[in-house]
């Protein structure tokens, strides 16, 4: 049986003057070192989409993410201000190495076409992992 792991896992990282960075999701990555903070949060959005931002945000002044904002208005999350530049992963996994799944190519170029077009479209499944 093939694998169900994405060959490169991605994650999504938003900073908030609008810019976008694909970046590399492989062990050891964690949250708060693709964020550059000391403590990352974990917001799930979907069942296959998690959001990561600094709890720190608002001590340190960081301003509104107004991407991500946008994004996460197409995906239907509650309506709520996040701080400073986050990160979309995968869903939570505790066993998973990063603590969340990567980002299928698919899936990251998806909501990047979110936040372009503005509209609600369907996120790729994440394949389940078989053992």
């Amino acid at each position: 049986m093939p694998s169900t792991k994405a060959v490169e896992p991605f994650a999504l990282v938003i900073q908030t003057d609008g810019w976008f960075e694909l970046a590399d999701w492989s062990p050891p990555t964690t949250a708060a070192a693709a964020l550059s903070c000391d403590l990352a949060h974990p917001v799930t959005i979907t069942r296959n989409i998690t959001l990561w931002v600094d709890q720190e945000a608002l001590v340190h002044s960081l301003p509104v993410n107004v991407p991500a904002t946008r994004i996460l208005r197409t995906l239907g999350a509650a309506r709520a201000p996040y701080f400073g530049p986050v990160l979309f992963t995968g869903r939570t996994d505790h066993l998973a190495a990063c603590g969340a799944d990567g980002l299928t190519q698919n899936q990251a170029l998806a909501l990047i076409e979110q936040y372009l077009t503005r509209t609600a479209i369907t996120i790729p499944q994440q394949r389940q992992r078989t053992r």
